[in-house]
């Protein structure tokens, strides 16, 4: 039986102008509202925004001044919050926020209603992140709305294959991908979202952010924001641009193949059904880890020595 969501994924400017923080603070909200309302007017039931969507900057700065998070709740997402209320829509929107007295790399998701409906905190923040004062997340929840069930890879998170087979095993419906990558192969970030929704059997949606025409060149961030189907096929995709993509994914249709058993079953369960666990467990053993953290620590000291 069909079970119809529609999505939008918003690619904002790569670039905020303006001449002062508070100015491109401005015009980015604007931006950002503007872009609600046009996922709104297409009926959109899911919208998704780029990482780091608040802040008046795109590019990796290291300047602590430029990482400054908005409170949550607070005047920004009150902005989101009374949008996805006017076109009746849910919004994940990614924020540099501090939620219950901890600052993080957030997923704010809020329902139809305006409200709240959860916070997903950033599991794998980089060691840059980290000296900022972005707190690592430790949970991957998924999350319940009334169109289906999300869970959240926001950038770094979607390096590790594990993060993707645990939300789906709690029931994640859709996998959405917010992030500002750049910089590296971008057949190296493409063959990873791919690669997740294959692990999954589930549609991943992808947020970055675009460029105006002819500003793109090679190492700035992506862009391609969009969606992945379940056979890791890319079947919406908005280039280098700027702009919103809507797309209507059917959750009902499952991928079905002979995976592993001699019937054909949904894929999801198909590789749920014949994981292996026990096999698997010196992924969680610390021991790794530390190995690999003290190598590092090692080669940095001698480096700086």
């Amino acid at each position: 039986m069909p079970r119809m969501v529609r999505v939008s994924t918003v690619q904002l400017d790569a670039i905020v102008r303006g001449t002062t923080v508070r100015e491109k603070q401005r015009r980015n909200r604007r931006l950002i509202a503007d872009a609600l309302e046009v996922a709104g007017q297409r009926k959109s039931d899911l919208v998704l925004f780029g990482e780091y969507a608040n802040l008046h900057h795109r590019a990796w700065s290291n300047a602590k001044k430029d990482y400054v998070p908005d409170p949550i709740p607070g005047s920004f997402t009150r902005m989101v919050s009374r949008l996805a209320r006017t076109f009746h829509m849910n919004v994940a929107m990614p924020m540099l926020g501090t939620w219950k007295g901890v600052c993080s790399n957030y997923v704010v998701l809020i329902n139809r209603k305006g409200e709240i409906a959860g916070c997903y905190q950033k599991t794998h923040p980089t060691e840059g992140e980290q000296k900022k004062g972005m707190v690592p997340g430790n949970a991957l929840p998924v999350f319940s709305l009334d169109c289906c069930k999300v869970g959240f890879m926001t950038c770094m998170d979607i390096e590790y294959p594990e993060v993707a087979q645990v939300l789906m095993l709690h029931g994640a419906e859709l996998l959405l991908f917010p992030h500002v990558q750049a910089g590296w192969s971008e057949a190296d970030w493409e063959v990873r979202y791919r690669a997740r929704a294959i692990d999954t059997g589930l549609c991943l949606v992808s947020a970055c952010y675009g460029y105006q025409e002819g500003e793109w060149r090679p190492g700035k961030m992506i862009g391609r924001s969009g969606v992945v189907g379940r056979d890791g096929l890319i079947v919406a995709d908005l280039g280098r641009g700027v702009g919103v993509l809507t797309h209507d994914i059917d959750l009902g249709k499952k991928r079905v193949t002979q995976f592993f058993f001699e019937t054909k079953n949904d894929r999801s369960t198909a590789v749920q059904a014949s994981r292996r666990p026990e096999l698997y467990r010196d992924l969680a053993a610390d021991e790794f880890r530390s190995r690999a953290l003290k190598k590092i620590k090692k080669k940095n000291r001698l480096n700086h020595g």
